[in-house]
């Protein structure tokens, strides 16, 4: 059976971040399908799909951060992709995007609103981040670091120059949070799960193994944070056979492998009762948040109801030309 990896190269936040040219521009043949009806894009990414399974070759299937539909498809091993950009894409510039629609109006109106909840969500992240901040021992959270770094690289060493790769491993979606941390992980055979709280350097503590494992040679997969890209929330050195994440809500897990180990970041580096202390102004501002969530949620609904719409006002794809254009993908990729 081969082997599938899923993931998302884009995010619902303001800054409209895009991992595309870091998954993508390394290939050597890759196609953009800009601007194409979502039915005729599944039409040709299913296609794809089988024809890997067919082959049995390793695939990786990019997923839409609206509804967790699949919007790419990349063959690592025949270093292929292609991957369909959306018709309100602002960056995108299509015939379709430029049509005078209602529909569409619609989807970039209720964007920017569901886009300014998420930036108010995690605004507020930020004042729990500052709660624990000024109750954190740097010292200790360094000499954490430094110590891991020191575990997993000490006999690891590579001659050649690293990479890096970058990622997101879930999305807030029509359907609430999705997150594909047991596919990605599911072929590592070490896993470090991160526990701790907002501020207390989880993802500076990724950053740095991210930096240790890239200076000693190795490729490092990279997976941001959808809500806010600069935070990492997992690192990956397939070549080492271990991966590091944050295991904390909304993507919280616990040891179900024998090799899973847990690093404590709060019970290590927090000043006890830091939890009880704050326990009032924390739940305000998490009841706070998850509000700002939940609306935001709301608006990726009427985004997605929008699009449909748009969709089936365009006729119905010529059969002759959607085999015309899947037979070409095909040959492009394949062979």
């Amino acid at each position: 059976m081969n082997s599938v990896l899923h993931y998302f190269i884009n995010s619902n936040v303001p800054q409209s971040v895009s991992y595309y040219e870091s998954n993508f521009v390394p290939l050597t043949h890759t196609i953009r399908m800009s601007g194409y009806p979502h039915i005729v894009l599944g039409e040709v990414l299913s296609e794809v799909y089988r024809q890997a399974q067919k082959e049995n070759t390793p695939i990786q299937l990019i997923h839409h951060c609206l509804d967790n539909s699949i919007q790419g498809v990349i063959l690592p091993e025949r270093s292929a992709g292609v991957y369909g950009f959306d018709v309100y894409d602002e960056k995108e510039q299509n015939i379709l995007s430029i049509l005078g629609s209602d529909a569409l109006a619609s989807v970039r109106e209720n964007l920017e609103t569901a886009r300014r909840l998420f930036s108010e969500a995690r605004l507020i992240h930020d004042e729990q981040e500052k709660i624990y901040v000024k109750n954190m021992d740097f010292e200790a959270a360094n000499r954490l670091t430094e110590d891991r770094i020191d575990m997993l690289f000490r006999k690891n060493k590579s001659n050649r120059t690293g990479s890096e790769i970058h990622r997101f491993f879930g999305a807030a979606t029509v359907n609430g949070n999705v997150n594909y941390i047991p596919e990605v992980t599911q072929e590592i055979p070490k896993r470090y799960l991160i526990k701790g709280r907002p501020g207390t350097g989880k993802s500076t503590f990724l950053k740095k193994i991210a930096l240790a494992a890239k200076q000693a040679g190795y490729d490092v997969e990279i997976y941001h944070c959808s809500l806010d890209p600069k935070s990492l929330d997992l690192v990956a050195v397939r070549e080492c056979g271990f991966c590091l994440f944050d295991s904390t809500a909304p993507h919280e897990y616990f040891p179900s492998r024998p090799d899973d180990e847990i690093i404590d970041i709060y019970q290590s580096c927090v000043t006890p009762g830091t939890d009880e202390k704050y326990q009032e102004e924390l739940q305000k501002l998490q009841t706070d948040y998850k509000n700002r969530l939940s609306a935001a949620a709301a608006y990726l609904k009427e985004i997605k109801k929008a699009s449909d719409a748009f969709d089936a006002s365009l006729p119905e794809p010529d059969e002759t030309s959607l085999r015309r254009v899947i037979n070409t993908v095909l040959q492009t990729l394949f062979y």
